[in-house]
């Protein structure tokens, strides 16, 4: 398994995404989960492309949340016009996870949005078309589209592994994968261990937090029986860090990664 770590840690720092990608390689982590509030269409690559060369890191994911929390766009909308802004922003994202050499687009509230907008049965079975038009265009990019579910007081349309492989089962493309948050498994009181054998091979992504989305190692989720699940599946990918770090996500960052790396 990979450690990373999501750019969102240093949100509000001020830092440049390529002092991020350098702040990867003083602490350990082998790759970012990369998030921007710019449109990706708009996101200049070349500073990141050179400091990740310079840094031996790699881009884990292109990750979409400011999709829907900066540009309001989501896949599951109820509204046409929404849905095919959203489209267009997910397009980009896999020229990007392509021009980066990253296999991966990770898509939580992009996906789902944090509420519904519209009865939940309307709002699932556009879910399930949206999901098959992207996984087409996955397919053609030659990237996965991994879709997280989130707790009750996160999402409303999927909320447990259950809920995510039911989806998948629908839409019925195999690019188009599941993550596990352990935070949000934890969350919906859901047993950690079969969770993540139930995901068996779709599961493609890992999002590590603690309860109350403290520093791993900090809060009340037994880690040990997380990993050891996901090396029971024979899990390799990404663990990613994405948790409140508080006011020195540097200190944060390193008792993550001390942690979880004697687990593994």
């Amino acid at each position: 398994m990979k450690l990373g770590f999501s750019t969102i840690m240093y949100e509000g720092t001020g830092l440049r995404y390529s002092e991020i990608v350098g702040k990867a390689a003083a602490l350990g982590y082998e790759g970012i989960e990369l998030n921007f509030r710019e449109l990706p269409s708009e996101l200049k690559t070349g500073e990141i492309k050179e400091s990740l060369k310079r840094f031996g890191v790699k881009i884990a994911a292109i990750g979409t949340r400011h999709m829907y929390v900066t540009h309001g766009l989501y896949l599951a909308s109820p509204h046409k016009l929404v849905r095919e802004k959203a489209f267009t922003y997910m397009l980009e994202c896999m020229k990007l996870a392509r021009d980066f050499g990253c296999s991966t687009v990770q898509a939580g509230w992009a996906f789902q949005g944090s509420k519904l907008e519209a009865p939940y049965d309307v709002v699932w079975r556009q879910a399930v078309e949206s999901l098959r038009h992207v996984g087409r265009l996955a397919r053609k990019h030659g990237v996965n589209l991994v879709i997280e579910f989130a707790c009750r007081e996160n999402a409303r349309l999927i909320n447990t592994m259950g809920d995510a492989l039911r989806l998948l089962d629908e839409v019925r493309c195999e690019n188009v994968l599941v993550m596990a948050d352990v935070f949000h498994i934890y969350s919906e009181k859901e047993p950690l261990r079969e969770t993540v054998l139930k995901a068996g091979d779709k599961l493609a992504y890992v999002h590590i937090a603690d309860s109350e989305r403290l520093t791993p190692g900090t809060g009340k989720i037994n880690f040990r029986e997380f990993i050891n699940a996901l090396k029971g599946l024979g899990y390799k990918g990404y663990l990613v860090m994405e948790f409140d770090p508080g006011p020195r996500p540097d200190e944060a960052l390193k008792q993550a990664i001390d942690h979880i790396r004697k687990l593994i």
